[in-house]
């Protein structure tokens, strides 16, 4: 009997032993993990953070580059000429790499759930920054042109600084074409209207269920904008709704001919709990 009860202990030890190890593998495992993911957030936001510094030496030697920028001296001397033209290109090339800094950054930030406000705002600062170096760009040539100066380092700046804004322009349409479209869906709702039989052999309505068999008819059902339909004239002097629409979001009653007239009072309200409107008739 007391063999049996130390290979008993002797067995429980084991196996605490094992759950033990098999616990601490587990914890390991899961640290290991986690220590993964700090790791890549970090390095993640030091490349946001060091793209940031980047940009922002840049534009600081884009001011150093303007405060070296001397018209007059520039038209009665060769060699100052010469130095405006590198002066003027330099600005250019650091405009142009920043631009492409600041459309990383906006890719990085918008792929990075890690990526807080303050970054975010900081970004938008750049961009905003980056706007007035453009119009700095824009004013210059203008002053060279008053005092008939043409550089053609000046003219590419510009040139590529309307290449920029056609850019956004496309974006800016190709972004209001999408909001657009989605907001057409978004507002797209459906109505059908018919007598019992009808409604039946389209395959909406099923007993007394509406919508549930497969196979419905879709193309009997009307497409409307849900901001824009606000009243549906039956010509019926008998009809009822079969959809579920929330009460307080229409009215549903006769008019002057005795026939039913369904005006919506709250459309987002009417149309939330579904998309689709079924009435009968007669």
């Amino acid at each position: 009997m007391k063999k049996i009860t130390l290979l008993l202990i002797a067995f429980a030890t084991i196996l605490a032993g094992c759950t033990n190890s098999s616990t601490t593998n587990r914890l390991t495992s899961e640290n290991d993990s986690l220590r993964n993911v700090i790791a890549e957030r970090d390095a993640a936001l030091e490349e946001v953070v060091n793209t940031i510094n980047a940009v922002e030496e840049g534009f600081d030697a884009i001011n150093e580059a303007y405060g070296r920028v001397n018209l007059d001296a520039a038209s009665a001397e060769q060699s100052k000429m010469a130095k405006l033209k590198k002066d003027i290109s330099f600005i250019n090339e650091t405009l142009d790499s920043n631009r492409k800094r600041i459309a990383e950054l906006e890719e990085q930030l918008k792929n990075n759930k890690n990526a807080s406000a303050q970054l975010k705002k900081m970004v938008a600062n750049l961009k905003a920054e980056l706007e007035e170096k453009n119009k700095q760009i824009a004013q210059l040539q203008e002053e060279l042109a008053s005092k008939n100066i043409h550089i053609e380092e000046l003219d590419k700046a510009v040139e590529g600084l309307k290449g920029n804004v056609d850019e956004l322009s496309k974006a800016k349409a190709d972004n209001e074409k999408t909001i657009s479209a989605q907001d057409a869906q978004i507002n797209t709702v459906w109505y059908a209207m018919g007598t019992k039989s009808e409604l039946k052999e389209m395959k909406i309505l099923s007993g007394k269920k509406v919508l549930k068999e497969a196979g419905a008819k879709m193309d009997y059902f009307t497409k409307a904008d849900k901001r824009d339909l606000k009243t549906i004239l039956t010509n019926e002097k008998s009809a009822k709704i079969l959809t579920t629409h929330p009460e307080g979001s229409y009215k549903f009653e006769r008019n002057k001919e005795k026939k039913y007239v369904l005006t919506i009072t709250d459309a987002d309200s009417f149309w939330s709990v579904s998309k689709y409107l079924v009435i009968q008739v007669r």
